[in-house]
């Protein structure tokens, strides 16, 4: 789970402000590592610049950088190691070609072993890599065939044989001297929207991850970028778009709860909606199966950040079926503001570590008062104990939990780095929801079950919860070759 981000302008302006702030407004996509490339048509140059840490830290200092068109890049490691080395974008200096994704590729084995017959080799350990010299190596093997084709069609006829034989997830950007591309997987698992601004006669189009990035760079959305689709924008600003593989619509359900920030829009509707759903459907469950607990609830707390909407809606809800019951909504859990994310920490000991500096409790606001905590979700548990223990500490009589996605009892291959189900609370101790309870050290645990998520905060609307169901609909190896002939 990543951030992308690909500008480029029709005036021949530079495009690496926009750059940076729209990777600004992905920060929470990927706090790791950060990266981008600009072409300089001028100079007839590529511009790759890669570094660990914050985009804003990393991009500061590339502010005089020239080019109209570019990709960056904000990481979450999913694949491979850590270090500046595997941040992305990646550059092809053969194709001419520079590629950033956003998601998983599972058969990335497959694609080294077919290059090792080659006698070629990955530099890196990230799987933008193996995604980039798949779509390099058919785009020459097409412009072998006809030199004389245009760019764009060459390219086209390479992302569609990638759709084919590349299996995960993947929404990408990719630039050329030429202009910029975009495509997606084609089951559209990870989100892409793209934007234009015009501003004194100019133009300017983003393709990213999420509407944020767009809205508060001054861009108009476009338009969500269909599942299996590719475009191409060239410097003359010409729009060329085709669909290729559409297969049907698996768009990550979790995206909703809590990667994307909760101002952007995904599937047709503002986050913050989903979560408000989310948290509504969460009191009602409590209604309908614990009622005598919810009469106890005194405070709902919310987990700082994502899941405040879902808290709030959670609270007042319960207000208003409680017939004059006192029950307060407060926050007396902080999160230290420039603190990451810690589940995307890349290591356990890092992720407790983070916990446990991260995280303040106001013991005044609970104590001797019975706690319901809401949060978005409970994946291995690291947030969930931390913060339970800082509660009970604190001076809480009794703390109940709260979850807005159902229990993860699988691992998931497309976005999300969770390899192991050793690591997962809910696979540890195989789906039992007192056991899980009792190692939270809870009172009461709830969550939300698949069905209501589908039905109440989906609407019925198409998307993977592959990870709370088990059912994976991933592959691991494409079934035939995946490099064009030698």
């Amino acid at each position: 789970m990543c951030g992308i981000v690909g500008v480029i302008s029709d005036s021949g302006e530079p495009v690496v402000r926009d750059l940076a702030n729209g990777s600004h407004f992905l920060q929470h996509r990927g706090p790791a590592y950060a990266g981008l490339l600009v072409f300089d048509p001028v100079r007839r140059r590529v511009r790759l610049e890669k570094g660990e840490g914050l985009a804003d830290d990393i991009f500061k200092p590339l502010a005089d950088v020239v080019g109209d068109v570019g990709i960056a890049h904000t990481r979450y490691r999913t694949h491979g190691s850590g270090g500046i080395r595997n941040a992305q974008p990646f550059f092809d200096p053969f194709s001419g070609i520079g590629l950033a994704h956003n998601g998983h590729i599972t058969n990335v084995p497959q694609i080294e072993r077919e290059l090792e017959e080659r006698g070629m080799a990955l530099a890196a350990e990230c799987d933008a890599e193996p995604l980039l010299k798949v779509l390099a190596l058919w785009f020459e093997h097409y412009r072998d065939e006809d030199p004389a084709a245009p760019e764009h069609e060459v390219m086209f006829r390479a992302i569609e044989q990638v759709q084919e034989r590349v299996t995960g997830a993947y929404s990408a950007v990719a630039a050329t001297r030429s202009g910029l591309y975009a495509f997606r997987d084609p089951t559209g698992f990870r989100p892409m929207v793209l934007g234009i601004r015009r501003r004194d006669g100019r133009q300017r189009l983003m393709v990213t991850s999420e509407t944020l990035a767009l809205e508060q760079n001054g861009y108009t959305v476009e338009e969500e970028v269909e599942r299996g689709r590719a475009l191409f924008i060239d410097r003359d600003f010409r729009r060329m778009e085709r669909t290729l593989i559409q297969r049907e619509a698996h768009p990550c359900a979790f995206e909703l709860i809590y990667f994307a920030d909760v101002e952007s829009r995904m599937m047709g509707e503002k986050i913050r909606t989903y979560r408000w759903r989310a948290g509504r459907a969460l009191a009602l469950h409590l209604l309908e199966t614990a009622p005598e607990m919810v009469r106890e609830i005194e405070l709902v707390v919310p987990i700082p950040h994502s899941p405040i909407p879902a808290a709030e809606a959670f609270a007042q809800k319960l207000e208003k079926e409680l017939d004059g019951g006192l029950l307060q909504y407060a926050t007396p859990v902080s999160k230290y503001r420039y603190g990451g994310r810690i589940f995307m920490e890349e290591t356990q000991e890092e992720r407790d570590e983070a916990a446990m500096l991260d995280f303040r409790v106001d013991g005044l606001a609970v104590e001797g008062k019975t706690v319901f905590l809401v949060d978005d979700s409970i994946v291995r548990g690291t947030n969930a104990s931390r913060i339970v223990r800082a509660i009970r500490q604190a001076g809480a009589r009794k703390v109940y939990f709260g979850a807005l996605w159902p229990m993860v009892i699988d691992s998931c291959f497309q976005g999300i780095n969770t390899p192991t189900q050793e690591e997962l609370i809910g696979a540890r101790f195989n789906g039992d929801l007192d056991e899980v309870r009792r190692e939270l050290g809870l009172d009461g645990l709830h969550y939300l079950s698949v069905e209501t998520f589908r039905e109440l905060v989906l609407k019925g609307s198409p998307a993977c919860m592959a990870c709370a169901t088990g059912q994976r609909q991933v592959k691991f190896e494409y079934s035939g070759a995946v490099l064009p002939p030698a």
